[in-house]
């Protein structure tokens, strides 16, 4: 199989793992026409998907296809990824930093000193202005954590993009969460679809964090495997604020977020949960 190229329908093999029967996914344009296939999908879902993702994702660079967990709700064809791919070159032109300020400022809409004193505790110890990225983390996950989060992900089944890398895989596959990721924040409207300004943090995340996207859905849901989650509550807190900027929601917190209960359940977690609503 051609690097970056999606496999035909039927059992497909990716590098050294074997995959079940699954096939291709097109998306439809306005006028319900299919368009060019954006992933591959196993017709059921596996178990130990974990594992068997984390041995796809160790040969993305041989095979160009970066694996997703999907859930097993959204197995309709054309349901995991409903828009036509996106251009990347859109996500070079766009500052992971820019993006969460813009949504730090549309997450709270302080008009006035009594605006901040009602919802500056969502914030705290921040100011109204974004604090900025938070530094790199150099302290890997060990092997065995690692291993032990893998092997605990329940069955899911096991998608396949074509993108250089993992944090494009969203715009490319046609993902999309809900417009008012571009409503709450100061984005120049129709420039680019949401899933393009995600992949901007994403691609940050990457870098800093070696974070990787790992599952999608149900509904607007990702998740990421972390292989350098913060270990001090210092850094944490920072990271939070951007937590805080980029979903409604992040794991565990409910949709009354603050950056202190998203802090605190930062350190060491290998896996980080969002969902727009």
């Amino acid at each position: 199989m051609a690097a970056r190229t999606l496999p035909e329908d039927g059992s497909a093999r990716v590098g050294a793992v074997a995959l079940p029967p699954g096939r291709r996914m097109a998306v439809f344009d306005d006028e319900d026409m299919p368009l060019d296939p954006v992933a591959w999908v196993t017709d059921t879902v596996l178990p130990g998907a974990g594992l068997i993702w984390s041995d796809l994702a160790d040969a993305q660079d041989l095979t160009g296809l970066v694996p997703v967990l999907l859930a097993d709700e959204e197995a309709d064809a054309g349901y995991f990824f409903q828009y036509p791919s996106e251009d990347v070159s859109d996500v070079d032109q766009l500052d992971a930093a820019q993006v969460l300020a813009a949504r730090w400022s549309g997450q709270l809409p302080l008009d006035d000193a009594e605006s901040w004193r009602e919802m500056g505790w969502r914030v705290t110890p921040f100011s109204p202005e974004f604090p900025g990225l938070a530094p790199q983390q150099k302290t890997p996950l060990s092997a065995t954590r690692l291993d032990q989060v893998l092997g605990s992900l329940p069955a899911a089944r096991i998608g396949l993009i074509a993108a250089s890398r993992s944090a494009d895989a969203l715009p490319v596959a046609g993902w999309e969460t809900f417009d008012d990721f571009l409503e709450y924040a100061d984005f120049p409207q129709g420039a680019v679809r949401p899933a393009a300004w995600i992949a901007a943090v994403l691609r940050s995340w990457e870098a800093r964090f070696r974070a990787r996207l790992m599952g999608i859905g149900p509904g607007a849901q990702i998740r990421l495997l972390v292989r350098r989650p913060p270990t001090s509550p210092d850094a944490a807190t920072r990271i939070a604020a951007e937590h805080f900027a980029f979903a409604d929601e992040c794991d565990g917190c409910g949709s009354a977020s603050t950056v202190a209960n998203i802090a605190a359940r930062l350190p060491g977690a290998p896996v980080w949960q969002f969902w727009w609503d």
